[in-house]
């Protein structure tokens, strides 16, 4: 019975509870300290941190840049590559919507296989794939994407910034038949315009819905040589270089000018290569980097503007 009612106390606390982009600094960087030895088993130092993963703490709570919330959000993120690339370097989409009613209105218009996503989420949550509309349980459907939507359910209520001013929307993109059968997604760590680094990662959907926790993951140098690198617990396979890589290579180049860090993901067909998203906190900064040493090799080439950020 005790049990019970703290359950419920603890429910209610949470749900009164201000969402972390309402939280004052000083609270987010006393939590921050708490997840980061949770998960990683060492003290957070984010006054004078050394670590690439503590580096993400600092660059979650304090770097700000105008162009932040377009790179992050979804749906603004591909006028950004627009304004970037040109045309054609994101995956078409149908809409975006801020409403259930609204979405619910215009499910006659979409096609008979899409994606659906969260505009304010990643690690592959809030994703589903539509390959068969009219065998869809709309209210069902319905339902799920609503709470989409709820921003205690979004990245907004996270420690991570650039997230703070995004607007939660639920989008519908094209399904690209030969990305999905494709299996391969690369993602380019880049530090002030120069990548540095790769992973590869495979397997990433099972069924309709994003696979977040168990897909082999690899680490490459800008040659594509194999590094005896592994991330968490992921499995370490083989997996070709993409066919694009140079390009990817140059892309990548010209989307991280603007920061100290980020991660510019791709996916690929035969015929072109798309921009997937730009990640800034790959893993929230708590998953390990074993050996150590790639941790601290990674922190080292991250330049945080320690005094004189804009916050």
């Amino acid at each position: 019975m005790k049990k019970a009612i703290y359950s419920l106390v603890y429910k209610m606390m949470s749900l009164c509870e201000k969402p972390k982009n309402k939280w004052p600094v000083e609270k987010l960087v006393k939590n921050l300290k708490i997840a980061y030895k949770n998960n990683l088993g060492r003290e957070l130092n984010i006054d004078n941190p050394v670590f690439f993963t503590e580096k993400l703490q600092w660059y979650k709570v304090y770097y700000n840049n105008q162009n932040l919330t377009r790179a992050v959000d979804k749906f603004l993120f591909k006028e950004y590559i627009r304004e970037k690339l040109g045309e054609g370097y994101t995956i078409p989409f149908f809409g975006a919507w801020t409403k259930v009613s609204d979405f619910s209105r215009d499910w006659d218009k979409l096609p008979e296989t899409f994606i659906l996503k969260s505009t304010v989420q990643s690690d592959g949550k809030f994703i589903k794939v539509i390959k068969k509309k009219s065998e869809v349980n709309k209210k069902d459907l319905l339902k799920e994407v609503k709470q989409w939507l709820v921003v205690k359910n979004t990245l907004i209520n996270s420690y991570c910034r650039a997230y703070y001013d995004a607007v939660p929307r639920i989008l519908a993109e094209q399904y690209v038949e030969q990305i999905d059968n494709q299996l391969y997604d690369y993602k380019f760590f880049c530090f002030n315009g120069k990548p540095f680094c790769a992973y590869a990662a495979k397997d990433h959907f099972e069924g309709d819905k994003n696979n977040i926790d168990d897909y082999p993951i690899s680490f490459y140098n800008l040659n594509w040589e194999k590094l005896d690198v592994q991330y968490g617990h992921h499995k370490t396979d083989f997996i070709p270089a993409p066919i694009h890589l140079e390009e990817m290579k140059e892309i990548a180049s010209i989307l991280s000018k603007d920061f100290p860090f980020v991660r510019v993901d791709f996916f690929e067909t035969q015929e072109k290569l798309y921009v997937a998203e730009l990640t800034f906190y790959p893993g929230g900064g708590f998953v390990e980097y074993h050996p150590l040493s790639f941790d601290r090799q990674l922190g080292d080439m991250f330049d945080l503007p320690l005094n004189g950020c804009e916050i």
